[in-house]
């Protein structure tokens, strides 16, 4: 039902809860005895979405709950984190919910940890969610993998998935808006076949996600975030402490101003969330996605329907959610009218020129004596590395001098499989404490890392300055970089470049969009 009403252009209306922790409880009954309602009753729910651990906190996994939704009658949405697997159980985890009728997957990278017993659990992030999302499309064409004969190969059966992506447009500034909008391409190039926004209350923000993906010729169902927002919740992302969200001061003023209210402003809440469902309908978005806090089967039905009835007059509605920060960027001009548009220029040539960087220039000028493949000097290094071997003294020495070298100028993590030019020699396992290698999550907060906001901006507004000034923004938004080939921990990157062992093994990075075969080990 969700699927096919996307693919005849037909408004969505899916409706989030967030599964607590154990394997039972208020939360677990509240999606269960949602689905049971809306199955027997209505509203005209198309699915139901289920979250995966946010904020990182442990939490029952929404697997366990989808068969059950579904055999309520309605579809399941199953957010899927790549925070805590790692490629292999990423394969494991979609074959199971594949194998038990879930396909509709929301893909994204996941908040970092926060919580756990006995201390805090590690982060995994062994896949970004471009990396997922192409993994989940190879399983979706039938992995190819080796066979019980060595040399021969065996096609798994195909999954189905209907696989979404996440994308975070509520960013300050052009160097940490315009790489949300980078990743989200290259999650559409990847295969995602319908977007939903992150959260928030500016309606030209969530507009300029429409644009962009217009401007580049993209054709994606795009969903608006609709959260009806307490003024509990309000205060926890005001503050910054739910990654990714943002309130700002004034609809904070607005919010504890309609809390004096008789009903502690929750009819002014749920007012607001139909109008937004109306302005959506009438952006031409594809559909809404419904969540917030202790929400009951009568506050959705009333969203809804109000939605539906307030739907001519939603241009009206605008200013009412139009909540900026001083000095906010926005991609495009103010737009003359929210109204479907003929599509806008690409708005990146029109940026100029970003700040120059002498580590930059260094490191690229190098990377062109030494690391071209086209120059004498990779030609001998190439020969250098096949004449020491690999566990000769020299080949140890040589080790040691790079990864001095790099840890000292780039914070190297020894991975022996360097993503430093497909970053603009800034390294992914140093400075983002998610390694991202496709562009950035989107937890960042005023350009600042999401888990180290007070000291660590975030790699990627770092990189996309660096590309800027000398216009290669569109490497960045087109280049993919496949996962780090984590057998190469502690071995020299060099001789695995110059021998053809890392990701790139000895070719140019392989582009996106192309038919996925998976891979095959």
């Amino acid at each position: 039902m969700f699927r096919d009403a996307l693919k005849h252009d037909e408004f969505v209306i899916t409706c989030e809860f967030v599964p607590g922790r154990g394997k039972e409880g208020a939360s677990v009954d509240a999606a269960l005895g949602f689905a049971r309602e809306v199955g027997t009753s209505g509203p005209r729910i198309h699915a139901v979405s289920l979250t995966d651990n946010p904020g990182g906190n442990p939490a029952i996994m929404p697997d366990a709950l989808a068969p059950a939704i579904q055999a309520c009658g309605l579809e399941a949405i199953v957010h899927f984190s790549c925070r805590d697997l790692n490629r292999n159980a990423v394969e494991s985890r979609v074959m199971a919910l594949s194998r038990a009728g879930v396909n509709n997957l929301l893909v994204v990278t996941g908040d970092y940890t926060s919580g756990g017993f006995e201390g805090n659990a590690a982060g995994v992030f062994d896949l970004d969610a471009v990396q997922a999302i192409k993994y989940v499309k190879a399983m979706n064409a039938g992995l190819e993998v080796p066979g019980a004969k060595k040399g021969t190969t065996i096609r798994l059966p195909s999954t189905d998935c209907f696989v979404g992506a996440a994308v975070s447009p509520f960013k300050r500034s052009e160097q940490e808006l315009m790489p949300q909008f980078f990743k989200l391409e290259k999650k559409i190039a990847a295969g995602a076949d319908f977007v939903i926004t992150q959260l928030g209350y500016d309606m030209r923000k969530f507009l300029e996600v429409k644009r962009y993906v217009d401007s580049r010729g993209l054709r994606v169902p795009i969903i608006g975030n609709v959260y009806v927002l307490s003024l509990g919740a309000a205060k926890t992302m005001h503050a910054g402490l739910v990654p990714g969200c943002v309130v700002t001061d004034d609809l904070l003023r607005v919010l504890e101003a309609e809390s004096r209210d008789p009903d502690k402003g929750k009819g002014k809440r749920l007012e607001r969330a139909a109008r937004m469902v109306a302005m959506f309908r009438g952006m031409g978005f594809q559909g809404v996605h419904i969540g917030g806090f202790a929400l009951k089967t009568q506050d959705f039905r009333f969203i809804v329907e109000r939605a539906a009835a307030i739907a001519p007059h939603w241009e009206e509605f605008v200013p009412e959610v139009s909540f900026s920060r001083d000095g906010e960027f926005y991609a495009f001009p103010p737009p003359p009218s929210y109204r479907p548009a003929p599509p806008d220029a690409d708005p990146v040539p029109s940026f100029g020129r970003g700040r120059r960087s002498l580590k930059y220039t260094f490191a690229r000028g190098m990377h062109r004596a030494v690391f071209d493949r086209r120059g004498l000097g990779c030609r001998l290094m190439t020969r250098y590395y096949r004449a020491i071997g690999e566990r000769s003294i020299m080949a140890r020495a040589s080790h040691f001098a790079e990864y001095l070298l790099k840890f000292l100028t780039f914070d190297c993590r020894d991975c022996g499989d360097c993503a430093l030019p497909d970053m603009a020699y800034c390294c992914p396992q140093g400075k983002c404490a998610k390694q991202q290698r496709n562009g950035p999550c989107g937890g960042s907060r005023d350009g600042m890392c999401e888990v180290f906001p007070d000291d660590r901006r975030c790699v990627w507004t770092i990189v996309y300055d660096r590309l800027k000034h000398v216009g290669r923004l569109d490497e960045l938004r087109g280049r993919y970089t496949p996962p780090r080939k984590t057998e190469l921990q502690y071995t020299s990157a060099w001789a695995n470049y110059y021998l053809g062992r890392d990701h790139g093994a000895g070719a140019t990075t392989p582009a996106l969009g192309t038919e996925p075969k998976g891979p095959t080990a």
